[in-house]
This record gives C-alpha cells, sequence and structure tokens, in this order.
C-alpha cells in the first residue's frame, strides 16, 4: 500500500454528475455518486459511466456520500441495480436516498447512517465526517486518515460568517487535522469565478421578506426544493405577512416531509394548505411555494408559466420571485418559463434585478482561499466545476503557497505517495443517458443524435430468393427540404438497386447491410448529408 489513487468518474469539466474513487491496496470507495439534467434527444438525466467501479468488484468497499443533493446521490439507484455495496450517508441524504430506493423498487440496500464527528473505518481508510455550510441540511466533507496521510475532501462548501440555525462549519476540526498534517486537499471549485464571498443565507432571507412584503396579490416564491433554510425562511415570512402555504411540486412537498420529520422545520399543519384550498383563498392570503426553478418542462412552476395548471393560476398584478439562480445550461428554460409570466403582467423577481433575494450555497474566491489557508495541505486538487473553474481555484492555492497542484479531467488516475503526486494513465469513462427512470443504451442515443443532426433514411427491400426484385423504397425525414425530397428518394433508389441487383444472398441481413452503406455512402459523397440510416426486408427488420 505505497500509493492512493483519486480518480475522478464525473462533475470534472461539467456542472453536476459528482463522482470519484478514492483507492489503497485493496481497497476502494467511491465517494458520492450524482446524475446531471439534461433535456438531450429525449433523456432526462444522465450519470457517469460506473464501468470502471463495477470492474472492481470485491475490491470496491462501498459508497460515501457527502450530502443530499441530486448530483451527489441521484444515480445511486442506477448503480446498486448492478453491484450492491454499503452506502455510506448523513441524516438528511439517507433520508432522501431512502426515498429514491423505494422508487425504483430496491430493498435490502445496506444504507449507514453516521453524523458529523463519527468515525467509520473502510479497510485501511479511516473516515470522519465534519460539518460544512451549503444549501441543503447535513453537508458535509470527508477527513479520510489513510497510512499515506490525511486526504481532506470538502464536498460542496460555503463558510457563513453568520450562519443560520442549522448551518454548521466545524473550523476547530479542520484546525486540528491542519496541525496534525494533510497530506492532499480536494476541493470544491464552483464558485471560483465569483470575487469576495458569497452571499449569506440570512440575508437572502430578509431581501425575500421584503420582496413578499410588496407583492399586493397572489405570491410564488420559486427556490430550491432541497434548500431547508430558504423553505423555513419563506414558512416565517408567510406566517408574518398572514398567508396560507401551498406546496406546488412533488420535490418540494418531498423536502419539507423530509425536513419536518428530521427536525429541521417547526409543525406546519396550521399553515399549509391543499392546492383546491389554495384556488378559493383571497389572493393577497395565499403563497406558493415551488420548485422547478431551473425550467423543467414537467414542473409545476412551468406548467404555471404556460398557464396550464389544472387549479392553480397566476392573473396580471400577481408576484413570482425566483429566490434562486441559473443553473449553468439552462438558461433558455429559464428565460422562457420567465418570459411567459411577464407576458401574463405577472410580476417577476429575479437575482439578476434583486441580487440579494438568492445566496449561493458554493463558497467565493474569499471562501476557497480561507479553506486553502487552515487546511494547509501539502497536495491540492480542485474538484467540482468546468476546468475554467478549477484552474481559477489552482490559482487560489498557489497564491496560498502551494505548489503541488493538479488539474485532473474524468478518467485521470492520480497517484500520491508519502512525498509525490503525479497523474499516471487514465480509466474509461463516459455518460449514460436515462429516460423516465429507463437507461438508454449508447446504441439509441447515437442513432437520435443521427436524426437530429441529418435526419432519417430508411429502405424497403423487396427479396424472393434472396435477391432484389424491384427497386427499393425511399423514404426521408428531415434530410432536405420538400422540394427535394422525391428527386432524392428517387436518386438514392437508383443508386441502392444497382449495387443490390443481380445479387443473391444467402440472408437477408446481408442485402439490408449492403443497402445501408450503398445509401451512407452515396449521401456523404454526393450531398454531405449523415443522416441515421436504418433498412427493412417486405417489412421487417
Amino acid at each position: 500500500m505505497d500509493r492512493l489513487r483519486f480518480i475522478p468518474l464525473g462533475g470534472l469539466s461539467e456542472v453536476g454528475m459528482n463522482c470519484a474513487a478514492l483507492a489503497l491496496g485493496d481497497t476502494t470507495i467511491a465517494i458520492d455518486c450524482g446524475v446531471g439534467f439534461t433535456n438531450e434527444l429525449g433523456a432526462d438525466m444522465v450519470h457517469p459511466d460506473f464501468s470502471w467501479l463495477h470492474d472492481e468488484g470485491d475490491r470496491l468497499r462501498a459508497i460515501v456520500i457527502t450530502h443530499g443533493h441530486e448530483d451527489h446521490i441521484g444515480a445511486l439507484p442506477y448503480f446498486l441495480k448492478r453491484q450492491r455495496v454499503p452506502v455510506y450517508a448523513p441524516p438528511y441524504a439517507a433520508a432522501l436516498i431512502e426515498d429514491r430506493l423505494e422508487e425504483h423498487r430496491l430493498d435490502d440496500v445496506d444504507l449507514r447512517v453516521n453524523r458529523v464527528g463519527e468515525r467509520f473505518d473502510i479497510g485501511p481508510l479511516s473516515i470522519e465526517r465534519f460539518g460544512v455550510h451549503h444549501s441543503i441540511a447535513d453537508a458535509t466533507g470527508l477527513i479520510v486518515d489513510t497510512p499515506l496521510g490525511t486526504v481532506i475532501h470538502t464536498g460542496d462548501f460555503k463558510i457563513e460568517a453568520a450562519p443560520c440555525e442549522g448551518q454548521r462549519f466545524d473550523r476547530d476540526r479542520l484546525a486540528k487535522a491542519a496541525a496534525s498534517g494533510v497530506r492532499l486537499l480536494l476541493s470544491d471549485s464552483t464558485g471560483a469565478d465569483t470575487s469576495g464571498r458569497s452571499g449569506l443565507e440570512g440575508e437572502a432571507a430578509a431581501t425575500l421578506d421584503s420582496c413578499v412584503a410588496e407583492a399586493a396579490q397572489r405570491v410564488v416564491v420559486a427556490t430550491f426544493s432541497s434548500n431547508v433554510f430558504r423553505l423555513r425562511a419563506a414558512f416565517d415570512i408567510a406566517r408574518r405577512e398572514g398567508r396560507r402555504v401551498c406546496l406546488l411540486g412533488m420535490s418540494v412537498q418531498k423536502h419539507t416531509e423530509v425536513a419536518r420529520r428530521l427536525g429541521h422545520l417547526a409543525p406546519l399543519d396550521a399553515l399549509l394548505v391543499s392546492i383546491e384550498e389554495a384556488a378559493t383563498l383571497p389572493r393577497h392570503e395565499l403563497m406558493i411555494v415551488a420548485g422547478g426553478t431551473q425550467g423543467e418542462g414537467s414542473s409545476s412552476l412551468t406548467r404555471l408559466a404556460r398557464d396550464e395548471h389544472s387549479h392553480l393560476h397566476l392573473d396580471p398584478g400577481d408576484s413570482v420571485i425566483f429566490s434562486s439562480r441559473i443553473i449553468p445550461g439552462n438558461e433558455r428554460a429559464v428565460f422562457d418559463v420567465i418570459n411567459r409570466f411577464e407576458q401574463r403582467g405577472v410580476d417577476v423577481v429575479t437575482r439578476r434585478a434583486v441580487p440579494g433575494v438568492h445566496a449561493s450555497g458554493h463558497g467565493s474566491r474569499d471562501e476557497q482561499r480561507a479553506m486553502i489557508e487552515l487546511v494547509r495541505p501539502e497536495s491540492f486538487v480542485p474538484v467540482h466545476g468546468t476546468h475554467h473553474h478549477r484552474q481559477r481555484h489552482a490559482e487560489l492555492a498557489r497564491e496560498a503557497g502551494i505548489e503541488d497542484i493538479a488539474l485532473l479531467e474524468n478518467g485521470d488516475v492520480l497517484e500520491v505517495t508519502e512525498d509525490t503526486m503525479n497523474t499516471s494513465g487514465r480509466v474509461d469513462t463516459g455518460r449514460i443517458y436515462v429516460e423516465r427512470t429507463v437507461t438508454v443504451s449508447s446504441e439509441v442515443m447515437a442513432a437520435r443524435r443521427r436524426m437530429a443532426a441529418g435526419g432519417l433514411v430508411t429502405i424497403v427491400l423487396s427479396m424472393k430468393g434472396g435477391r432484389v426484385y424491384q427497386p427499393p423504397r425511399i423514404l426521408t425525414h428531415a434530410v432536405v427540404s420538400d422540394s427535394e425530397k422525391e428527386e432524392l428518394e428517387a436518386q438514392v433508389a437508383r443508386h441502392v438497386h444497382g449495387r443490390l441487383k443481380g445479387r443473391r444472398f444467402q440472408e437477408d441481413e446481408r442485402a439490408v447491410h449492403v443497402a445501408v452503406e450503398a445509401t451512407r455512402g452515396f449521401l456523404y459523397h454526393v450531398r454531405r448529408k449523415r443522416p441515421a440510416i436504418t433498412a427493412v426486408v417486405d417489412g421487417v427488420t
């Protein structure tokens, strides 16, 4: 056990899909197991390709979760369907994981709940959780003691100067670890492009309070469902303003239920109303708390923007407050929702107009610098975020006097000894797409991309006795304009017929292959087109 390996499988050069492996001797653990959300070609989400982890077999001893955001826990059901290993998680994340496992009908999963300050051993790795400020309850980092030194993984974090109730940052524990020596720091880079410090959760609550007080009619507070602190602020504001609260969307309902059960929220029975009751309340007596802040097409907030909700409707003079940020990649969908509200005369408040209405859960540059200076590691690896973010984070480490820094990409193998740190090769990584909880094969996604980029061509062959007895029928979809369609189909039919005529095929599949390749070559060389191509024989593939 003379080397420790760190292998990111997701979460680098992208937002979300966080997953990495830490391996020493015959023991490997995964840190987090997250998804990313997408609307690419019909898929709903994407997660890392876990093939390398599965290939570890019995060496993979556990998955250790830092906190309960979907980009850290959402892929667990897909991993556990193929391979069962113990899952270690803090209480709030564990409650959310239980819910996901139930949705996927996965039972007998070894889910082990451990709290901040508790230590657990996995092979030669001794792990302790420490608390960090973040936009979800029970967010933690990891102190991993190994025979080669201590590794600290911050998880997602910020450092609040005036934390609200329930937030915890274990500065003293990190200082104690630093005093004993930290071999390697793995630290969240998401906020590395933002100067100064991130906003305070308490300040966001105060700004939200002012915005709600100014709302004369029905008001919608749109926020990240997982931010219990923001939910609690919205509920407190509703009480002060004499408004009842309707929870809109399954995610915000689930997080409210979990937070109440774990004691993060006071009893809400007198405050909450059903959707049916909400529709009958005077407009100035209702607050709607909604998730779906990223413009998700199926979300209740988007249906509200399109005026397609079956019970609730917004009128001119009503207000929607986005107490959230736009996750990179979702700009178009979010702006579409905002535009739909504004076109109907609804007042919309966003972070752009009122910056204080949202506080990020990720530390900005001053907090990232403070973490580096607090831990004082021998070596440093920025994790989570784009290459740009991680490069900016690395600059902070250099300014703090850290010289041994590695900028990795997904699949890179980082080897750490007592004295050295270097990359040594790569493992295969990739992205697995999911559509309504069902994994979409790479072949299907590739075909969808070809169709999206170049259209679809279908070849119908008429065969008898292994021979083509008439020209094939060619059907094109979105390959060329309607005015060119008939001529192109005739050209392809003549070309394919010329390649097949007079030949006898032992199997229809061989004729199909020749027809597809002939069509592919013709369309590329003559038209520079690369559509998806399929062929059938007398209607049978």
